[in-house]
C-alpha cells in the first residue's frame, strides 16, 4: 500500500521502525546502546561538535542495520530456496553493518578517551546541563514525544501519529504547558494562554472524532507527569 498523506508517510516509516526493533535482535541491541551513549554524552556535557560525531555514526550504525533488514527480506521474499548469489548478498549486506559498527566504536573511543570526557569530574558535567532550563525543557520535550509513541506501540492502538493510546497531540501541548509553568519567571498570563492552547488541541482532537475522551485525557496526564519528573530530574535539587 502507497501512502497517500503526509502523516501516512510518518506512520508507515514509524512502522518500518517499530518492526525492525521486534523482529532484529541486533537491531535492538544498537538501539540501547545508542540511547545509552547520548545520555551519557549528555550527562558528561559534551561539546557540540564532538555530540555530532557521536550522533553521525549512531544514524549510521541503525541506518545500516535497517538496510541489512531490508535487504534480508527481500532476498528471502524473491529466492525461497538457497543460492549462492542470495548468500553472497545476505553476507555483503551484514558486512556493511559490521564495517559502520567499527567506525561507530572508532569514533566512540576518540571522543570519549582522546577528549578526556570520562575523566572529568561527575559535578562539573551536571552543573552543565543545568545551567540552561531552556536545554532542560527541549531535552524533555523530545523525550516525552520519543515516550509517548513507545506507549502507542506497547498498547497496539492507533498509529503512531494519529489515534491511539494515548494522545501524542495532547501529551505533547500538555507537555508544552508544564514546561511553561515550571520554567521561572515565565508571566502567568503566558501560562494560562499556553494552557488555553493546549485544552484546545485536546478538544480539536476529541471534536474530529481522532481520539476519545480518555485517549485524550490519558495523554495529557502522561505529557503533564512525563514532563514534570523529567523536568526535574534533569534540573535536579538546584532548580
Amino acid at each position: 500500500m502507497v501512502p497517500h498523506k503526509v502523516i501516512d508517510s510518518f506512520n508507515a516509516a514509524v512502522a518500518g521502525i517499530v518492526h525492525v526493533l521486534k523482529t532484529q535482535r541486533n537491531m535492538r541491541f544498537h538501539f540501547l546502546a545508542a540511547v545509552g551513549v547520548v545520555l551519557i554524552s549528555v550527562i558528561l556535557g559534551m561539546a557540540f561538535e564532538d555530540l555530532l560525531f557521536l550522533l553521525s555514526a549512531i544514524v549510521l550504525v541503525l541506518l545500516a542495520e535497517m538496510i541489512n533488514t531490508a535487504i534480508e527480506m527481500t532476498v528471502d521474499l524473491v529466492q525461497d530456496s538457497y543460492h549462492p548469489l542470495a548468500r553472497i548478498a545476505k553476507d555483503v549486506s551484514a558486512g556493511a553493518v559490521f564495517l559502520v559498527s567499527l567506525y561507530a566504536v572508532g569514533v566512540g573511543y576518540l571522543v570519549f578517551f582522546t577528549r578526556g570526557y570520562l575523566v572529568r569530574p561527575l559535578s562539573i558535567s551536571l552543573g552543565a546541563i543545568r545551567s540552561s532550563k531552556w536545554d532542560a525543557a527541549f531535552v524533555t520535550l523530545v523525550a516525552v514525544s520519543i515516550l509517548t509513541l513507545i506507549a502507542k506501540v506497547v498498547f497496539h492502538r492507533g498509529t503512531p501519529f494519529r489515534g491511539g493510546l494515548p494522545s501524542l497531540h495532547a501529551a505533547l501541548a500538555f507537555s508544552i504547558f508544564t514546561l511553561a509553568a515550571l520554567i521561572p519567571q515565565t508571566p502567568l498570563v503566558v501560562v494560562v494562554l499556553v494552557f488555553a492552547l493546549a485544552f484546545l488541541v485536546a478538544q480539536s482532537r476529541i471534536a474530529s472524532r481522532i481520539h476519545t475522551i480518555p485517549e485524550v485525557a490519558s495523554g495529557a496526564l502522561w505529557g503533564a507527569a512525563l514532563t514534570f519528573f523529567l523536568y526535574k530530574l534533569i534540573l535536579g535539587p538546584a532548580s
